[in-house]
Parts: C-alpha cells; sequence; structure tokens
C-alpha cells in the first residue's frame, strides 16, 4: 500500500531579483503559489512544491524550490549579528548557498530583456565553483536571440524562455529531466523494518543522539548516500519482542549553520526535512532543553503531519534542567503542540545515554503504528461504534450516514469511507472520526487521513424518469416497468 522509501530529487531556482523567478515557478507547477511583483524581495516566503516533471512520455515527481526570498526579508541578521538591511549582493550569496546546499539540479534564471548584469557574473561564478548541475534559463526572451549574450558566462548553452507568455517551456522540461539523476529514488536489497528521521536545530543534539544508538547497538551495517547533499543514511540492527530487522536512520544532519540570515537556516532545514519525510515512517523532533521551543520547531512539526510521518518529541539536555524549569517547559510545549495529534514527548539526555533507548523503541513503535494495516471488519466495527456514539449532523434536515470504509494506503493510514452525502461531512465531525479512529486503534502520533466519497448508488444513471438497469443473477440487465400495477 505504501510508496515510502525514495526520495524526491530537488531542483532549485536562483536569480537577482526582478528576473522572473516566481513566475516561472507558478508557470511550472501550474498554480498561482508564489506572490508575483516588479519589486525586488517581493517572494517573502521560501516556496516548495511537489512537481510532476513530464517529458518525452514519461514523468518524475522532483520538488521545486524558489529561494528568491532568502536573505531580503525586512531586517535580517547582518555580519556582525546586529539587525538591518542587508545589501543586496549579500542576499543573493545567501541565497545561491542555500540552493546549493538543497539541490540535486539549479536552475539560474537571467532575465534577456536587462542583458547580462554585474550580479549575473556573480552568481555564475559562485556556482562554478561546485559540482552539481547547472542550467542557464534566459526569462523574457520572447526573442530567442537575446539569450545569445549569455554564453559569456560559461555556464554552457543558455535556454531562453518567456515565463510570461509561455514560451520555451517545453524544451526547459525536457533539459531539467536530462539533468535529474539517474536514480529513481527506490532503495535496493530489503526494506528496513522502519524508518526514521531525526530533525530539529543545529544545536539540539541529533548528532550525539544517533551516535548513542549507535554505540548502544554497537552495529553500523553501511553508510548510503542519503536524504540531502552531504548527508548519509545509518542502518542498524534491531531486535524486540514484535521483530527484528534494520531500522533506516535518515539522517539530516548536512545542515550548516548560516548564523547570520536566519531565514537561510529556515529555508535548508525545511527542505532537508521535506526530504527526510517523503522517505521515513516516523519522525523523532528533537529540542534543546535550555533553548526551548522555536517556531521553526513548531513549523517542522507541522510539516511531518503535512507528508504524513509519525511523530516524536524529544527534549534532549534534560540534565542540564531543574526539576521547575522542566515542569515549566513541559507546559509550554502542551500548550505550542495542542494541535498536534496526541504526540508523545519524552525527555532524554543524549549526552549521557539517559532515555534513548526507550526514545529508540517508541520511534519505532511509532513507524509500526504509520505502516499498519486494517481489515475492512475492524475499520466497520469502528465506524459503526462512532456514529451510535454520535451520529453525523443532518444537512439541511437530511440524514447524513457513513456507510462502509475501506484502507487505502499505508504510512500514513489513508481511510476511505462511503457515505450518501460526503460533501455534507462538516469538518467537526471529520475531527471527531479522526480522534475515535487514534483512540479504537491507539495511533497515537500518527497523521490518520479520512477521505469521504460518495457511495454507489444504483439508480445514479436513471434518465427521463427511469431507473437504472437492474441486474438478475445470472448476469443480464432488465428494466423495471413504468406502469401502474
Amino acid at each position: 500500500m505504501s510508496a515510502r522509501g525514495g526520495r524526491l530529487p530537488v531542483i532549485a531556482i536562483v536569480g537577482r531579483p526582478n528576473v522572473g523567478k516566481s513566475t516561472l515557478f507558478n508557470r511550472l507547477i501550474g498554480e498561482r503559489k508564489a506572490i508575483v511583483g516588479d519589486r525586488p524581495g517581493v517572494t517573502i516566503d521560501r516556496l516548495e512544491s511537489d512537481w510532476a516533471l513530464r517529458s518525452a512520455g514519461e514523468t518524475r515527481h522532483v520538488t521545486l524550490v524558489d529561494t528568491g526570498g532568502i536573505g531580503l526579508s525586512a531586517a535580517p541578521l547582518q555580519v556582525d549579528g546586529t539587525s538591518g538591511p542587508v545589501d543586496l549582493q549579500s542576499a543573493i550569496e545567501w541565497q545561491v548557498e542555500a540552493a546549493l546546499e538543497v539541490a540535486d539540479v539549479v536552475m539560474f534564471i537571467t532575465d534577456g530583456s536587462a542583458g547580462v548584469s554585474p550580479l549575473d557574473e556573480m552568481i555564475a561564478e559562485r556556482l562554478r565553483r561546485r559540482s552539481i548541475k547547472l542550467l542557464l534559463v534566459v526569462n523574457k526572451a520572447e526573442n530567442p536571440a537575446l539569450a545569445h549574450d549569455f554564453h559569456g558566462l560559461g555556464m554552457g548553452e543558455p535556454l531562453p524562455v518567456s515565463a510570461l507568455h509561455n514560451q520555451g517551456l517545453h524544451e526547459l522540461r525536457e533539459a531539467l529531466a536530462g539533468s535529474l539523476p539517474d536514480w529513481a529514488g527506490e532503495e535496493e536489497g530489503e526494506p528496513p523494518m522502519a524508518r526514521l528521521a531525526v530533525i530539529g536545530r543545529p544545536n539540539a543534539g541529533k548528532s550525539t543522539l544517533i551516535n548513542a544508538w549507535l554505540g548502544r547497538e554497537r552495529m553500523v551495517v553501511s553508510p548510503k548516500p542519503g536524504t540531502t547533499r552531504d548527508a548519509v543514511d545509518i542502518d542498524l540492527e534491531y531486535k524486540d519482542p514484535q521483530g527484528e530487522g534494520i531500522v533506516r536512520l535518515i539522517d539530516t544532519a548536512g545542515q550548516r549553520r548560516h548564523s547570520r540570515i536566519n531565514d537561510a537556516i529556515e529555508f535548508i532545514a525545511r527542505v532537508k526535512a521535506q526530504q527526510a519525510f517523503a522517505r521515513a515512517d516516523a519522525a523523532v523532533m528533537l529540542i534543546d532543553g535550555e533553548a526551548g521551543i522555536s517556531d521553526q520547531d513548531m513549523r517542522l512539526m507541522t510539516l511531518t503531519q503535512e507528508k504524513g510521518c509519525a511523530l516524536l518529541v524529544a527534549v534532549n539536555k534534560v540534565d542540564l534542567l531543574s526539576d521547575a524549569a522542566w515542569k515549566l517547559l513541559a507546559e509550554r510545549l502542551d500548550f505550542r503542540m495542542r494541535g498536534l495529534p496526541d504526540v508523545p514527548l519524552l525527555r532524554i539526555s543524549a549526552k549521557q545515554g539517559k532515555g534513548v533507548h526507550g526514545l529508540l523503541r517508541q520511534a519505532v513503535a511509532a513507524a509500526r503504528r504509520n505502516q499498519r494495516t486494517f481489515t475492512t471488519g475492524e475499520l466497520n466495527r469502528w465506524l459503526e461504534d462512532a456514529q451510535v456514539r454520535q451520529p453525523a449532523p443532518s444537512d439541511h434536515g437530511a440524514v447524513v450516514r457513513m456507510k462502509y470504509c475501506t484502507q487505502v494506503s499505508t504510512s500514513p493510514p489513508v481511510i476511505r469511507v462511503f457515505c450518501n452525502r460526503p460533501k455534507a461531512v462538516r469538518s467537526a465531525y471529520m475531527k471527531y472520526l479522526e480522534r475515535e479512529f487514534r483512540v479504537c486503534f491507539r495511533m497515537t502520533g500518527v497523521p490518520v487521513r479520512l477521505v469521504f466519497d460518495a457511495s454507489e448508488n444504483p439508480y445514479a444513471d436513471k434518465k427521463d424518469g427511469q431507473r437504472a438497469p437492474e441486474r438478475t443473477k445470472g448476469g443480464s440487465e432488465r428494466r423495471r416497468s413504468k406502469g401502474k400495477h
């Protein structure tokens, strides 16, 4: 049922302001997701989107990221740590570095109507230093001859496009498809029993925790090319009363702390976390007990749910906290996490090895919950009991009835619920059913998905007052008469 295991290649868009990066992003993904404007720095939020890249009759699923707002938000931190406006060149340098940190392919966007600028030359020089797939795209080139001036950047043949007028995008898709890694992202050999992602801010103690797990198990099977550039997946042998096998730790430790510009840190962390979540069954959110919980931590935790990962939260360095400090932090965490589905909260000290083995056990258990399959009988007994306890609110006097349900996939569990009026099911009742599902099946921390669909109606095709054909036992069709009896 589940397709987890492989990661999506990342294509990053970079370029100086006002060259049309966001317009191109919107055009490629087919929706207006990025805010487009004529002034530099209008892309305030970094944007990522899963994108089905179609080329030569094939489809590759990738993550497309627009780095346009990095370093251009209001009053980022400067080199000396003070707050204030940052110069354009420094902002673009951080944008390029962030793209190089996460991408498999970089699209360098230039403005054909303006020609080659000093900032274009600076970006090209920085990109050429790194061994990465590069595509030079000349936007606003309604006249393809405008691309000729960009040969001097030394980045190969420039591709003329016009994102605004939808010109040259077929050729761009072909070039992108040819630049993607050859691998399809699937795992080789026997799949692991569980895939765990460890996430958190740079100083939360992720590496110390992973080392503690490896030291406790005393088994590193093999480092493998991992979720992101400069990162590895690590396999360890695991055994408990429910079984034994390989647990794959999806490492996001390739992050670098860019302390001067906070939004670059967040961009890198978010994209790498997305890559990890796309492959993981469960994620351990590691929080520095001394630093407390941040907005970035909350965004990452919400992202785990969106990407279908089971979630656990572990507070590290609790040996440095007094009982009163821990109580205050726990209350704050409970308040901040109130919108998440009953997430386990654990205390550990990775450095001292306290609680780390219990955390691993709980993380594997969460992964198993996310992978769980249910029989149709189990699901329908749950649905019937839930409706007995609380029937669905009526729709303008009409009864809304859940009829039956089936499981569609795992990691996360997706349950299709068939009912007579799927569009009339209120969000509050959906949340009620989700809560009942977690309680009934003990799915702590798992992001359950309920999809409501119309139950089959044998009379849906009736026309001109006639009922739909009726099937006989032998499979032939007959129509009921309309006359009086």
